[in-house]
């Protein structure tokens, strides 16, 4: 099977050609920086499908190097649709250049930390294997994406699915920024850095161990501990970079999990 062009439109206000197509499912892909799918809404879009039919294209675009379409807005009539056994499903194609500002408008619910992450690292990483050689802070990276402890988080989450991600963001997000260098650079300081970061939540999770020895257990008891080792409490403005940061939680975290006393003595303090 192959798809197959019904005729185009003009868009009203930028006046560039949108295709309307005909593809098979097999010549379909899900982009990756989709979030991942929701079994319950792709039922209710099943039973939709089956009462009143496929009514809402999908919208894709075409790389020259791949062979096939990507699916920018529709993964879940997409899935739904591939579930119920349809074989071609109605398309929008839209010129390449304008899909990371769909991708990014395409927010159909409130997203989780990790959802935000995984979104801002592969809007990244499309503007890395397209322009290696701009710099992190141009203004391209800076309209595409929102924070850069995004990426970082996003890198961390990759390695460890399991990462206690949300324990980090209020420091993250008042320590980390765009750097001056390329994004093929600042790519690699990233790695490193969520590398550290997964580091670190080992260290939480056996300082966790240690407390919970102690009697001391609780639903939050993480994210206790990242606050009570945090070097830079509330303070907006903090002079200081995300390596020294992680360093001195480092030393923070390894010093709790050879006095865990302190959390209790930190507990008996915050409520006296």
């Amino acid at each position: 099977m192959e798809a197959k062009k019904l005729g185009e439109i003009t868009e009203p206000l930028h006046k560039y050609s949108q295709q309307i197509m005909i593809v098979p499912v097999e010549m379909l892909k899900v982009i990756e920086i989709q979030r991942k799918p929701s079994d319950y809404h792709i039922r209710r879009l099943m039973e939709s499908i089956r009462k009143i039919g496929f009514v809402t294209p999908l919208v894709i675009v075409k790389k020259e190097e791949e062979e096939k379409y990507t699916i920018i807005d529709g993964q879940h009539r997409f899935l739904a649709a591939q579930q119920i056994g349809i074989k071609e499903l109605p398309c929008i194609l839209i010129p390449e250049k304008y899909a990371n500002e769909l991708m990014e408008l395409n927010i159909e619910k409130t997203m989780s930390l990790k959802e935000k992450c995984y979104v801002a690292l592969n809007v990244y990483r499309i503007i890395l294997n397209e322009k290696p050689d701009i710099k992190e802070n141009d203004t391209e990276v800076l309209d595409a994406i929102e924070y850069p402890y995004f990426v970082t988080l996003g890198l961390a989450y990759e390695m460890q699915p399991k990462f206690f991600g949300s324990a980090y963001e209020s420091m993250a997000r008042r320590v980390d920024a765009f750097r001056e260098e390329t994004i093929s650079e600042a790519y690699e300081y990233r790695k490193n850095i969520a590398q550290k970061l997964i580091e670190l939540d080992t260290l939480a999770r056996q300082a966790m161990e240690r407390i919970e020895e102690i009697g001391m257990s609780h639903p939050f008891l993480y994210k206790e501990i990242i606050s009570f080792c945090n070097p830079i409490g509330r303070k907006r403005k903090v002079d200081m970079n995300m390596e020294e940061l992680i360093e001195i939680l480092r030393m923070n975290l390894k010093e709790l999990i050879n006095n865990p006393e302190r959390m209790r003595e930190h507990e008996f303090e915050m409520g006296s």
